[in-house]
């Protein structure tokens, strides 16, 4: 008798500590998609303002208002700008697997 209310608790305790640590993966999975999510956001204001930037770069360029390595320099950060928003896009689909596996996702 006390061997299986011993053995039921224990089984008790066992799928809380199970259920617990789920909600916590769920919630660290969230929490990584809605910050890579406003990075991304983020990300994609700096490339459109960098876009603005070369384009009037160039405008001031072929004005003969400024040198053409100022626009060559405008395309360079844009350039790189647009590099870190393509691996901010693949953090963020990765944090969005993780999401969908923390939530069951299908595998086994």
């Amino acid at each position: 008798m006390k061997f299986a209310r011993a053995q039921r608790e224990l089984a008790l305790v066992q799928y809380q500590q199970t259920i617990r640590t789920a909600f916590g993966e769920v919630s660290d999975a969230l929490v990584q998609y809605r910050r890579e999510k406003e990075i991304r956001t983020q990300q994609e204001l700096l490339v459109t303002t960098l876009q603005d930037r070369s384009r009037l770069a160039y405008l001031r360029y072929q004005g003969g208002v400024d040198t053409l390595l100022n626009a060559l320099d405008a395309d360079r950060d844009l350039f790189s700008a647009e590099l870190n928003l393509t691996q901010t896009k693949r953090n963020e689909l990765l944090s969005l697997v993780q999401l969908y596996k923390a939530l069951g996702g299908g595998w086994q």
